[in-house]
């Protein structure tokens, strides 16, 4: 079976290919419906890492938020035309036996394998027609759930993550530094998972804010959060701003607190170790997520009000019908300064 298929060859350069998709017996073969850029699929598409990393990666298919229908199925465990979303987080049959295995332990999971393939990272993305794809990394969408919401699933997972990585109980008071996408797609979901805990935001647009599930909203700096008794904090900030935030978390955190680190800084940031040590803080690193972390995700998009929440982060619907159109998708996702993605909707 032969589809199209976009790499990306060198910053700014996507080339055309034509894959022919040949499946294991443990594969089905998907056609990809709809899709989001990331972050990181803007980092490669600018060159925004080291040469030597981006040696390493290019030519290869971006894009790890998506959903797509069943075209074959040679385990029949879907039906042709079910709607699945891909986990883009792999570990592969073979894989050798790791010193420490990380993969059967609650708060980490196959998520920190050192073998795990990642889909547009170490593995090409979903930027083609088709792909053939183990069944056991596909879940199907549930009926009441749109496959455009579902491209949603992949940063639900990651909060989801980032919320079993602490197992949270009780009442805490939980904060979100970070106004963008991940922030609002976190609240929502400790919204949702933790519901008698108290829930704080903390970002710089005030347009924003007023739009999250949350407590209380704050804009950075100012000096009413420390009356919040803040147990639990997350940072989503990411970027040349993320070492702000997290020094602003270590200020405001209560004494033994602990804080999760979701954002990514591409460059080496300053943080207040010293306030760390007196404070006895403890620091999380979360990253990506598991198949059990998608499964809950699809969960909670049953709920229509979560649904609902989600659904105010699509602004618009693009269709791909080549790769030019492929090319201003991503142009304006650089440009995307609203709360929210433009879904992709693949037409080649």
């Amino acid at each position: 079976m032969l589809g199209k298929s976009f790499k990306i060859v060198e910053p700014r350069r996507f080339d055309l290919y034509i894959d022919d998709l040949v499946c294991a017996p443990d594969e089905a073969v998907v056609k990809i419906e709809y899709a989001a850029i990331c972050k990181a699929d803007l980092r490669y598409y600018l060159g925004a890492r080291d040469k030597k990393t981006l040696g390493f990666k290019y030519p290869m298919n971006l894009l790890h938020e998506a959903a797509g229908s069943i075209v074959v199925d040679q385990t029949k465990n879907f039906e042709v035309g079910d709607r699945v979303v891909l986990v883009p987080n792999m570990i592969p049959p073979t894989k050798h036996e790791c010193e420490n295995c990380v993969c059967q332990q609650a708060d980490l999971g196959e998520n920190y394998c050192p073998h795990a393939l990642f889909a547009s990272s170490n593995y090409n993305g979903f930027s083609r027609e088709y792909v053939n794809y183990p069944v056991g990394y596909l879940l199907k969408i549930p009926a009441k759930v749109a496959p455009q919401l579902a491209t949603f699933t992949e940063l639900v997972s990651v909060a989801i993550s980032a919320y079993r990585r602490l197992n949270l109980q009780g009442d805490e008071t939980v904060g979100v530094w970070g106004d963008g996408v991940l922030g609002f797609i976190l609240s929502a979901t400790l919204r949702s998972l933790h519901p008698k805990g108290k829930i704080i935001v903390v970002g710089k647009d005030e347009h924003r804010l007023g739009r999250f599930l949350a407590d209380r909203c704050y804009l950075a700096g100012d000096p009413e959060i420390s009356e919040e008794n803040i147990l639990v904090a997350y940072e989503c900030v990411g970027g040349r701003f993320s070492a702000e935030a997290i020094n602003e978390i270590i200020d405001q955190i209560a004494v033994g607190g602990r804080i999760v680190l979701a954002g990514v800084a591409e460059e080496p940031i300053g943080i207040n170790t010293r306030k760390i040590l007196e404070k006895g803080l403890s620091l999380y690193g979360v990253t990506r997520s598991s198949r059990a972390d998608f499964k809950k995700a699809l969960n909670l998009f049953v709920n229509e009000g979560f649904q609902a929440a989600i659904s105010q982060l699509i602004l618009a619907e693009t269709i791909i019908n080549d790769i030019t159109d492929f090319y201003r998708a991503f142009e304006a996702e650089l440009g995307n300064k609203e709360l929210g993605k433009n879904i992709l909707r693949f037409n080649i």
